[in-house]
């Protein structure tokens, strides 16, 4: 009897081996590496209008964060800190409930158009030692 698709993946055909284990329902399972988690770095948020709450940030999203704080009242733009992809740190960190503005911006030069500059609006404080305040 012929069967449909890779014969080779019924039962073992090829003879190939893969390391595996068995979980306690019995069911097979590929091994992969895990890798270790990253810890982050944690802030404590104060919003304009509201109760503080704590987020722990790692990645881009932690440089988006801590380059808003340096910017301070004056923001940042794409144009002057250059990030592939600036909405997408900005909307991960609201998600999270960090308080950011958004303006909009004419640009002239080559290539005239507009761009947003970020402003954080929220008090931020990084809760490392000593816990330095945005």
């Amino acid at each position: 009897m012929q069967t449909k698709g890779n014969p080779g993946a019924l039962a073992g055909a090829t003879e190939a081996v893969h390391p595996h284990h068995t979980n306690d329902k019995g069911n097979c399972t590929l091994a992969r590496k895990r890798r270790a988690k990253k810890a982050g770095t944690p802030f404590l948020i104060t919003p304009e209008n509201g109760d503080p709450f704590r987020i722990v940030v790692t990645g881009r999203n932690l440089w988006a964060l801590e380059s808003l704080c340096e910017a301070g009242p004056k923001g940042c733009t794409p144009i002057q800190d250059p990030a592939p992809r600036w909405s997408h740190y900005i909307r991960e960190l609201r998600l999270l409930g960090v308080e950011i503005q958004t303006l909009k911006e004419r640009h002239g030069g080559k290539y005239p158009g507009s761009h947003g500059r970020y402003v954080l609006l929220s008090s931020v404080v990084k809760e490392a030692i000593g816990g330095a305040s945005c």
